[in-house]
């Protein structure tokens, strides 16, 4: 039972980790390549980059989090890239909360607020469980922190779905089908993780 866990995790996290290189690569190819940094750069660009390179600095430090073994025998560097870990989320989710009070689109500005709120609140009650040695809770919250760091991930597959694979296709209006995506790309996976963390353990409980 343990070896088939073992086995799904690995597969688990290899696929996580090929789908956050994938859409990383384009994200930066197109920032900084495509659109380049010319004269629009701080007025248009700045905040993009600015959540783009922070925001990056989680998505590349939670598998480690999570790797059993690192932090056994690296306790010292799981720590400290805690630190940074959280430090990037906070970063990210403060460029988030900017870019989603200006951006010219009004039905992606809820979705982009509340996800941004949600990230910085889970990332902080993760710190602030383990600094009152609450191993248990600060795993929980680092979980869920991680989940919507992967919205990042999860937006780009349903984004290429929809204009690729006529995901959503019975929902004519564009900016009602872009505001659902959005909606759909972090508030399904935290249902999924809260079901299998929470509600799940919660039901096993009662007798």
């Amino acid at each position: 039972m343990n070896d088939k866990k073992q086995l799904l995790g690995k597969i688990f996290w290899t696929i996580i980790i090929i789908l956050s290189s994938y859409y990383l690569y384009r994200a930066i190819n197109f920032r900084f390549i495509k659109e380049g940094t010319g004269p629009t750069f701080w007025n248009k660009q700045f905040w993009f980059v600015t959540h783009l390179l922070t925001a990056v600095i989680p998505l590349i430090t939670g598998p480690l989090q999570f790797w059993t073994w690192f932090r056994n025998h690296y306790i010292k560097w799981h720590r400290l890239l805690g630190k940074i870990y959280i430090i990037g989320c906070l970063l990210g989710g403060i460029s988030a909360i900017y870019l989603g009070i200006t951006q010219p689109y009004p039905g992606s500005i809820v979705p982009t607020l509340i996800l941004a709120a949600l990230w910085l609140f889970m990332t902080s009650a993760a710190w602030i469980t383990i600094k009152r040695k609450n191993v248990q809770a600060h795993r929980l919250f680092m979980i869920r922190s991680y989940t919507l760091t992967l919205a990042f991930v999860f937006l780009r597959i349903l984004s290429d779905l929809v204009y690729k694979h006529n995901f959503l296709s019975f929902i004519k209006n564009e900016d009602v089908k872009d505001a659902t995506y959005e909606w759909m790309s972090w508030v399904i996976p935290v249902l999924i993780v809260e079901c299998v963390i929470s509600w799940m353990p919660s039901i096993k409980k009662i007798k």
